[in-house]
């Protein structure tokens, strides 16, 4: 434990400290501690508190525990022995080719295009018809219906 950890426990614990001192100076009182049918036989209520503080203590110290990181398990390292003068010998005798650059365009020239091959699957049918002439089309009047008579489904301007 370091000295910072050593310093950080003394106010950590200083308010169970007071809890117990407070306990401690309360042990003429009695009471009964009741868990919905249960009953305790009668104590004094410094000792239930000492019970709870120490109980709360105990608790948080364990989940602390629980949660801290286990030692990372130990792993096997393979040195392998580098052949001498290799990485001085790739670069210095031959040095790196740069990267070659983008052809550059003026900024006059129009974008450049893609072509890309295409395949027609299926040939749709055409959906120009011929509009008709105003002699082919054919009114016919509506025969007015009382509106009581007229059903859900009894719509006249619809043509099923």
């Amino acid at each position: 434990m370091t000295l910072l950890q050593r310093l950080l426990l003394v106010p950590c614990l200083a308010p169970l400290l007071a809890l117990l001192l407070i306990s401690v100076s309360t042990p003429r009182s009695a009471s009964r501690l009741q868990i919905l049918l249960w009953t305790s036989n009668p104590q004094p209520i410094g000792l239930w508190m000492a019970v709870a503080g120490v109980g709360g203590a105990g608790l948080s110290g364990l989940a602390a525990l629980l949660l801290m990181p286990a030692a990372p398990r130990l792993r096997r390292q393979l040195h392998q022995p580098v052949e001498p003068g290799r990485f001085r010998e790739d670069f210095s005798a031959r040095p790196p080719k740069p990267a070659d650059p983008m052809p550059e365009r003026d900024i006059r020239d129009p974008a450049p295009t893609v072509a890309v091959p295409y395949r027609i699957v299926q040939r749709g049918e055409s959906q120009s018809r011929p509009a008709p002439v105003s002699s082919e089309v054919r009114v016919e009047p509506v025969a007015s219906h009382n509106g009581a008579a007229m059903g859900w489904g009894d719509d006249p301007d619809q043509d099923w």
